[in-house]
């Protein structure tokens, strides 16, 4: 066999070996995912394991396959689900995962820190109306062919982390009604239109276009100002009364010592 045979036969062969790993790191994927989340609601029926057939994955319940005849993720979508269990890490063997929606389900716990690791390619993220909490994750920023990050309806505390502002492609974005904290990042107003409404009922969120942030020296002085203002009007009915008091003191006393100083001379004649 000469060389320019064999020279396309071995690209022949790794070419077929790297779809064959490929497809078998999907399938494990899924079954990773499956064996992470509790589904009271028995919506993942469909996901049963162990068909030889190419393509059998692309069947399931909320997966949608590059092609129906190769068991490659593109995405997952198993909104409303009713799923519950912690962020499933097995979706990094999901490698060509480009959609991600998890939202209106009853996840938990914190976000990896490390999401970049676990979904490097996505354009969308949906982790909406859970109970996801602590602090957002800076590594989201990574993922920079994001389009769609929505977090809102969760129970996320912290602040949330500046890089997200770097995002080249993101226009849709939400964190409302969570538990956030701090100055809103500068986000980028020409790829992504913000409102008062992707930031609402987090009541230490400010900056715009939410209320102006407030430096806490100057915050300092307001109150100490308005604490003298309140002190000063509480204390001025009694200043009032002492004046009115002593005014009445040293009236009766005057009085009193004209009386006396009569009733001498009087005895006195």
């Amino acid at each position: 066999m000469s060389i320019m045979t064999i020279i396309p036969t071995c690209l022949w062969f790794l070419l077929v070996s790297s779809f064959t790993c490929a497809n078998k790191a999907d399938v494990y994927c899924l079954r990773d995912i499956y064996s992470q989340v509790k589904d009271p609601n028995r919506y993942l029926t469909s996901w049963v394991f162990g068909n030889t057939t190419s393509g059998y994955i692309c069947n399931f319940s909320g997966v949608t396959c590059w092609h129906d005849d190769e068991n490659r993720v593109l995405s997952i979508k198993l909104s409303g689900f009713g799923l519950e269990g912690e962020f499933p890490s097995g979706i990094m063997y999901c490698t060509g995962l480009v959609d991600l929606d998890l939202s209106r389900n009853n996840f938990y716990g914190a976000l990896p820190s490390n999401m970049v690791s676990l979904v490097p390619f996505l354009t969308t993220l949906d982790l909406s109306y859970n109970q996801f909490s602590g602090e957002i994750p800076a590594s989201l920023s990574n993922i920079k062919f994001l389009n769609i990050l929505m977090l809102q309806h969760n129970q996320l505390t912290g602040q949330l982390p500046p890089e997200l502002a770097s995002l080249p492609r993101l226009y849709k974005f939400s964190v409302a009604d969570n538990q956030l904290t701090g100055p809103i990042p500068r986000f980028n107003g020409t790829t992504m239109s913000i409102g008062p409404e992707n930031f609402a009922n987090n009541e230490g969120l400010c900056g715009r276009p939410m209320d102006a942030c407030v430096d806490p020296e100057e915050e300092m002085i307001r109150l100490g100002k308005m604490g003298a203002a309140v002190g000063a009007a509480l204390l001025a009915p009694v200043g009032a009364f002492l004046d009115w008091f002593s005014f009445n003191s040293r009236k009766k006393k005057k009085q009193g010592d004209t009386r006396h100083r009569s009733l001498i001379f009087h005895i006195g004649d």
